[in-house]
């Protein structure tokens, strides 16, 4: 049998200030984790614009700077896409996906479409000679009501730009 002495507590729970730090701590972990835990799921579309983008980017910079072709390979089917350079080596790994919501619909280059059932490289040659090439895509997005979109490669800087719907020329 627990007896306790004159002018003793019996402590058998956690106090308020103890309870208000482990909280604290909880939600500051939760806070600092929870994005990293968003970014495994499918990448957002904005997301996949601005790879391409900086992709695009740093190719025409290898192409003009370092006078080595670069291309963008897309894949349609398998809705991926990956930069390489080309140095005589063959072709390996499956790229970088576009995610669950978002395919391609269309590609043209120089005014030509291509089928968007087979493979499509945009070759960056050396000293930065690229072709004007456009991507079109649609996002069946979250709410389900889908957005289509066209990214348009710049033949001058290897800038894309980004453009709502299907721009197919310019006005």
């Amino acid at each position: 049998m627990a007896t306790s002495t004159p002018g003793t507590r019996n402590r058998s729970g956690f106090t308020l200030i103890e309870l208000s730090v482990v909280l604290f701590l909880l939600g500051l972990f939760l806070w600092l984790v929870a994005p990293r835990f968003s970014a495994f799921g499918s990448p957002s579309r904005e997301t996949i614009f601005r790879e391409i983008a900086a992709g695009s980017e740093e190719a025409f910079d290898t192409a003009l700077f370092e006078k080595k072709e670069v291309r963008l390979r897309i894949d349609p089917v398998a809705g991926s896409y990956r930069f390489r350079v080309e140095e005589g080596k063959s072709d390996t790994g499956p790229g970088r996906k576009f995610g669950e919501t978002l395919a391609v619909t269309g590609i043209r280059i120089n005014g030509e479409d291509r089928p968007p059932d087979i493979v499509t490289e945009i070759r960056y040659l050396p000293g930065g000679k690229i072709p004007e090439a456009r991507i079109f895509f649609l996002d069946e997005g979250t709410e389900g009501k889908p957005t289509r979109w066209t990214l348009r490669l710049n033949p001058v800087d290897g800038t894309v730009e980004v453009l709502e719907g299907t721009v197919a020329d310019d006005a």
